[in-house]
């Protein structure tokens, strides 16, 4: 297109700019108006908008210089090389007063208060500028009035409506066509706003004259309900409200431009955040409000009250907007509502689209389930009717009686398609946004969110891609959503600092099998709710840990059902197996019944819940149809628990489970499950005698896992324990030899090989039993190696090897040992020096000892033919370690009562053995022990009548010798 030259008269509009707006006409003579030095200068466009807490302004180089900013009083200078020309946004933002060039640079003339940063962003540079402090009301307060307004604008064509969308999302549009403002000249500060809490409304044009200030209407709290708390809102007669959630803020609209007063309301506990941004005819209201706290409102002669109420089941009850759809031409979506005010439309607070609130002028109708439709969300409201565009076609109009919404080509609404959040799970608090839609719609939302963030510039497209991760993630594409959510991450820091968005990422990383990067569903800053716990818990169960899944997924469970199908789909079985593995039987069978019988991935939850019921036989039948599946999480934990069921009915043995659980080893590999099947494995062969194999499957588990090696070695040592109590002795030692690493340095380790070393003695293999003690002493410490030191040199000294023993009492000896040790050791080295010919001090070193002693040193006295004290050595013994009527005595005890009966006997000692035969010949018992007892203790022949007495036990000790040896052999006794 040529220029037009400076000075020369201006033409008609030529016919295709018969649909411009009048502002891009404005524009375009602008344009052609410059001189031609001007024109061909290169400039700099300088884009403005104003956001919650500051205005922003972006300047786009197209390539950027060298710059900085420096605070200058009120002000502050962008310094720019020389000779920049700007062209100028349309409006400033709200804390900026003026724009103009210098020489240094451009310098920005902010609101006094207010501060400023800027940061790069590619080529451009953005200059944020924070909203001054809030002050403290003043006694009587004022404002200006807003621009009038002739009427509601009439409803938005596609063009149009597409335009505010981009501009709610970047920019603030301007509210009236003018052309940009001349930098030289600084625009004239805005008025002060009358409440502090209200952001400054945009400036009016320049040919407007501000109408005279008005008194606002204070308001002030009202008289709630019982249980809440209220405030009343005075504004004119006629006035409608609409009430709806978003996210962590509830939004109240009143359709007129009089906003009351907030400032009475400073310092409330629930109404002081109330904020007031003023609309073009309309007034907003945001209000901090954490779920599931609700505001109820009600219309009352003096204005409109809103009472905060807790919890959100109190809502319930009240009138409903109940959708019908109207076949047309064209076909529309009707709510009916007694008394409908106006329609204003305000930017969505989450996705940034156009949010269309119908007004009550009176009535407390709300929609209290919403809707999922291809062109628009019918939002779960308050009060009055909320519309989320999300076409550039959807008009919302106050009819009589009734809100009409239409979208563009005649779509039909397909009402018992779109449902949001069905009645079971009312109350239930989100954190994502799940729609429970057909899988086209949500294809259809999702491919439409893309082309949107196509279309939209890096750091806007934050909350696009969160409704299209939301919307993938509910087609059950986990891989995809997490794929949309970390390129959110990458372009865009506040979704590093989003809890929620993080948490949405993990839940589709959770899904997706990558449980190291869902870690983010566990952040403590991450609001709680029940969508919260419902994630929480489903991470826990894909982690193993049932105990704590469980009751989140049983508190949870109207959430759960109230997803979409693809995604409850992926959900269920985790949950049911949670359930199940949590004992929460009740939960588990209404999760069942809800989900039909047809479920083939839900088998194994229903064999569970069958034992559960004590059903053994439809629980093995169902874990035997799950075993065969094609799922092999699901047939691996299917063998193990059918296993074990058989094993507690007695249908199977501990050797057939441990060869039934070898087929569940490789049905499942790599987690907490395969490492629970092989302790459980190797447990049942140990049980089944096969020590050796459990060994041999722990020794595998921990070179598999080296993570687990050291968890397992009290396992492993105990298999070899068992091992080497059950195998032959020379396998034994075998086994020994090949891990001797493997025997525990404790009592167990040091009795495991007394036991051996006494089995190979049995075999007559002294020398093996003497190199297998020595072997486990030299890598025993302490009291194990004193105690396997005593028995080597017990069996060296009984093999008459003097130096061995003596060797290995040296090399087991201890600085401190218990008396049970230290005195048989004390007894072996006497018995050493007795052998070695140092009977006087063996003798002195055994009295010493006293009754500990007394047993070596009666057999030294025997052995020098000392009856009478080998017989009072063997009596102090006695009376020491014999356990006190009337309990019974054991083989070893009774020998030697039978000895010390001897030694009376040979010492001609009658007093003793009548006392011996008094005190302990009851405690005797029967057999050859016993009779010969009796025939050392009877008395003596005193007469002709003792003779028959005399001819008996002449009989008696002629047998006893072969009795005595056959006891001694363990051959069967007879009398």
């Amino acid at each position: 297109m040529r220029r037009r030259p400076a000075g020369e008269g201006r033409r008609p509009a030529p016919a295709w700019m018969g649909g411009a707006r009048p502002w891009q006409v404005l524009a375009l003579a602008a344009a052609l108006a410059l001189p031609p030095a001007a024109a061909l200068a290169e400039r700099v466009t300088v884009r403005s908008g104003d956001h919650p807490g500051f205005g922003r302004l972006v300047f786009d180089w197209p390539a950027l210089p060298a710059w900085s900013l420096q605070q200058q009083g009120d002000g502050v200078l962008l310094r720019v090389p020389a000779g920049t020309t700007l062209q100028p946004p349309a409006r400033l933002p709200r804390n900026l007063l003026s724009l103009a060039e210098e020489p240094e640079g451009i310098r920005l003339v902010l609101r006094p208060g207010a501060s400023a940063k800027a940061y790069r962003l590619g080529a451009r540079v953005v200059v944020d500028v924070a909203d001054p402090p809030a002050q403290p009301p003043a006694p009587e307060r004022t404002r200006a009035a807003a621009r009038p307004v002739a009427a509601s604008p009439p409803p938005a064509g596609p063009v149009e409506a597409r335009s505010r969308a981009r501009r709610t999302r970047g920019a603030a549009p301007p509210e009236a066509p003018s052309p940009p403002p001349a930098l030289a000249a600084p625009s004239p500060p805005a008025p002060a706003a009358s409440v502090a809490a209200m952001p400054t409304s945009p400036a009016a044009p320049a040919a407007a004259a501000p109408a005279p200030p008005v008194a606002l209407p204070a308001a002030r709290p009202a008289r709630p309900l019982p249980g809440g708390q209220a405030v009343l809102l005075p504004v004119p007669a006629g006035t409608g409200a609409a009430v709806v959630r978003r996210g962590g803020e509830v939004l109240a609209v009143l359709d007129s431009a009089e906003a009351p007063d907030l400032a009475p309301l400073r310092g409330h506990p629930v109404f002081g955040a109330l904020v007031a941004d003023p609309l073009p005819g309309a007034t907003l209201l945001r209000l901090p409000l954490a779920p599931p706290g609700q505001l109820r409102a009600r219309r009352e002669a003096a204005g409109w009250v809103l009472e905060a109420i807790r919890p959100a089941p109190a809502l319930e009850g009240a009138p409903a907007l109940m959708p019908e759809a109207e076949p047309g031409p064209p076909p529309r979506l009707l709510l009916k509502a007694a008394a409908p005010g106006r329609v204003v439309p305000v930017a969505d607070p989450e996705t940034g689209l156009p949010l269309l609130l119908g007004t009550l002028r009176e009535g407390a109708e709300a929609l209290p389930v919403g809707r999922r439709l291809p062109e628009f969300d019918l939002l779960p409201s308050l009060l009055g009717a909320a519309v989320l565009a999300r076409s550039d076609g959807v008009a919302v109009q106050a009819l009589r009686g009734r809100f009409g919404i239409a979208a563009a080509g005649g779509a039909r609404f397909a009402l018992d398609a779109g449902v949001t959040q069905p009645p079971a799970a009312p109350a239930m608090t989100r954190s994502f946004d799940l729609p429970d839609q057909p899988p086209a719609e949500l294809l259809n939302r999702a491919q439409a969110l893309q082309a949107a963030i196509a279309g939209a510039a890096p750091l806007t497209r934050l909350a696009q891609r969160r409704a299209a991760g939301e919307a993938l993630l509910a087609l059950g594409l986990p891989q995809e959503a997490q794929a949309m959510l970390a390129l959110g991450f990458a372009e865009d820091p506040r979704a590093t600092a989003d809890a929620g968005y993080a948490a949405l990422a993990g839940a589709a990383a959770l899904l997706a099998g990558r449980l190291a990067e869902a870690g983010a569903l566990r952040a403590p800053d991450w609001p709680e709710s029940d969508e919260a716990t419902l994630w929480r818990a489903a991470l826990a169960a894909a982690q193993g840990e049932w105990r704590e899944a469980g009751p989140g997924f049983a508190a949870t469970m109207p959430l759960l059902l109230a997803y979409p199908a693809a995604l409850r789909a992926r959900l269920l079985p985790l949950a049911a197996l949670a359930l199940a593995e949590a004992g929460e039987r009740a939960a588990l069978a209404r999760l069942l019944g809800r989900a039909g019988e047809a479920a083939e991935d839900l088998v194994l939850p229903r064999a569970i819940l069958a034992e559960l019921d004590g059903k053994p036989e439809e629980a093995l039948a169902l874990y035997d149809r799950a075993a065969a599946g094609r799922d092999r999480q699901a047939r691996a934990r299917a063998i193990r628990r059918g296993v074990e069921l058989r094993l507690v009915t007695g249908a199977i043995d501990a050797k057939a489970a441990a060869r039934a659980l070898e087929a569940a080893l490789y049905a499942w590999r790599g987690d907490r499950q395969e490492l629970e099947t092989r302790l459980r494995l190797a447990t049942l062969r140990r049980g089944s005698g096969d020590a050796r194999g459990a060994l041999a499957l722990l020794r595998e588990t921990a070179a598999m896992l080296p993570e687990q090696a050291e968890a397992l070695q009290p396992a492993i040592r105990d298999a070899f324990l068992a091992g080497l109590a059950e195998s032959p002795p020379l396998a034994a030692v075998a086994l020994f030899d090949a891990f001797p690493e493997l025997l525990p340095a404790d009592p167990r380790g040091e009795e495991a090989m007394l036991v051996l070393a006494d089995r190979l003695l049995a075999l007559d293999l002294g020398d093996r039993a003497a190199a297998l003690l020595r072997q486990a002493m030299e890598r025993a410490a302490g009291t194990s190696r004193a105690a396997l030191g005593l028995r080597l040199a017990a069996l060296r000294l009984q093999e008459s090897d003097l130096s061995g023993a003596e060797a290995a009492l040296a090399d087991s000896a201890a600085p401190e040992l218990p008396a049970g040790l230290a005195q048989p050791r004390a007894v072996l080295a006497a018995r050493l020096d007795a052998r070695r010919g140092r009977v006087p001090e063996a003798v002195a070193a055994l009295r010493a000892l006293g009754p500990a002693g007394g047993e070596a040193l009666a057999e030294l006295l025997t052995e020098s033919t000392d009856w009478a004290g080998a017989a009072a050595a063997l009596g102090t013994h006695l009376a020491a370690t014999l356990p006190a009527p009337p309990a019974t005595l054991a083989d070893a005890q009774r020998r030697l009562l039978l000895r010390q009966a001897a030694l009376l006997a040979l010492a001609g000692d009658e007093p003793a053995l009548a006392a011996l035969r008094e005190s302990a010949a009851a405690r005797m018992g029967e057999g050859p022990l016993a009779e010969a007892f009796a025939l050392l203790t009877a008395d003596p022949l005193r007469g002709l009548a003792d003779l028959p007495r005399l001819q008996r036990e002449l009989q008696l000790f002629r047998s006893l010798p072969a009795r005595l040896e056959a006891l001694r052999a363990g051959a069967p006794v007879t009398r």
